[in-house]
């Protein structure tokens, strides 16, 4: 499954938006100079956006793809990793609106994968994230033997040979732990996730810092729309992927840890509760998709 070393390298970057800052277009300026071509894949934006997006058709080597509504993260991304790959790209990056990439990211993260000594065994490479407002490092879930467990879309570089051979992205999520899924199938097949050293500037939610007993720790203050889908998406794959015991204990944990900052220093958070009740019911009745407005 090792690339061949002949192949040219062609990557294409897909973006996924839905009523992005205005600053989305340096990003992807700043993409669109390390690839071969850019597809932004727009989620159903507000007409606001629409100006912004015809700026970008008049790139070169840079494509738009307009959803009507907004059909999930999933459904987008596929949609962009189709493109790449009907048009023969042998590598895709996949970025959220607000990332930002480092000097010379794309490079550094084809080196390390060149640099392992078995690169026919990974999946993906993920970059350092670095917190875009505290500047401060974000380390990736690993096991307790280095492994790591997942890691987030945004930023994540695949081989084309690795996607064709993993499947598309699961729809039936909609958002969230669309990656973390990614992640667990490739690992369950027998391959890795290499991290690199090529930074990738990224916020998750809305980060605050909070100090109680000494102990100060991040709340990151997600949305009661995103609790719901947090909550019944984690829930969905604890029940397949239970005996990826290192994974799921830290997902135990994580239910736990989060619903306790909830109650301590977040807003609204009867209706958060409320939101990731009805996530659980509806894990357990199987019901999947789009089912909450965000």
């Amino acid at each position: 499954m090792k690339p061949s070393p002949s192949l040219e390298i062609r990557v294409c970057a897909v973006v996924v938006t839905y009523n992005p800052d205005p600053t989305f277009l340096d990003n992807i300026a700043t993409l669109g100079a390390q690839v071969n071509h850019v597809v932004v894949v727009d989620n159903g934006s507000a007409d606001t956006t629409e100006q912004r997006l015809q700026e970008l058709d008049r790139r070169e080597h840079c494509t738009v793809i307009r959803n009507r509504q907004n059909l999930g993260i999933a459904a987008a991304l596929n949609l962009g990793v189709k493109f790449a790959m009907d048009r023969g790209f042998n590598w895709v990056a996949t970025f959220d609106q607000d990332s930002r990439i480092s000097e010379r990211f794309i490079p550094q993260m084809l080196e390390t994968y060149r640099q392992t000594p078995h690169p026919e065994h990974i999946a993906i490479i993920a970059p350092t994230y670095v917190d875009r407002e505290s500047g401060v490092n974000r380390p990736v879930d690993r096991a307790s033997n280095g492994t790591i467990l997942h890691t987030m879309t945004s930023g994540s570089m695949m081989p084309a040979i690795v996607i064709r051979k993993l499947g598309p992205f699961d729809e039936s999520l909609f958002m969230d732990y669309v990656d973390i899924e990614f992640c667990l199938r490739a690992r369950h097949r027998g391959m890795l996730i290499l991290q690199s050293p090529a930074i990738l500037y990224h916020s998750c939610g809305r980060l605050t810092h909070h100090r109680i007993f000494g102990r100060l720790f991040g709340a990151s203050n997600h949305s009661a729309g995103r609790r719901y889908y947090i909550t019944r998406n984690r829930l969905r794959l604890l029940v397949p992927y239970a005996t990826d015991w290192p994974w799921a204990w830290r997902e135990i944990k994580a239910i736990i840890s989060e619903a306790a900052k909830i109650a301590l220093v977040e807003d609204e958070k009867w209706k958060k509760f409320r939101a990731m009740a009805a996530g659980t019911v509806d894990a357990l009745s199987g019901k999947v998709g789009k089912q909450v407005e965000l």
